[in-house]
């Protein structure tokens, strides 16, 4: 099923120094699962005392929580300041990871944000193609 995004951000942290560094950088979208069901998609690559990339999603949230998401390293999503209605979906994400030798720090401190349509995808897509042709009908464009 296809998710239409409704906000994305990008936050880059960079933590310690010579030796021991760390650089993350993490995408949040928050998504429009349908059925008045919202979630976040995720993306993160890191360098530094360990490198790699982990991305997933959609994970649905429902409104303001804690959640311990990965035991090893540590990592807790916060969720704070949840808003749902009809149109429009907003919350404020903070991500803590336990970064071996440095220890907690936080990789994302963002709130995402922004109005959408009820349906998703192909539904949106076909809403916006009867419109248009509505339009057409009326005002004799030439599509």
């Amino acid at each position: 099923m296809a998710f239409t995004v409704i906000d994305s951000k990008t936050e880059s942290q960079s933590y310690g120094g010579f030796p021991v560094s760390e650089k993350v950088k993490t995408t949040l979208q928050l998504l429009n699962m349908g059925d008045g069901n919202i979630g976040l998609s995720y993306d993160s690559s890191f360098s530094g005392v360990k490198s790699g990339q982990v991305h997933g999603g959609p994970i649905a949230i429902n409104g303001n929580e804690d959640k311990v998401v990965n035991q090893t390293p540590r990592i807790v999503v916060s969720i704070s300041e949840f808003n749902k209605s009809k149109s429009y979906a907003s919350m404020h994400v903070r991500i803590v990871v336990d970064i071996p030798v440095l220890g907690n720090k936080t990789i994302y401190n963002q709130t995402l944000g922004g109005h959408y349509e009820e349906s998703t995808g192909w539904a949106v897509a076909m809403k916006i193609l009867r419109v248009l042709k509505i339009a057409k009908q009326i005002y004799g464009w030439n599509l």
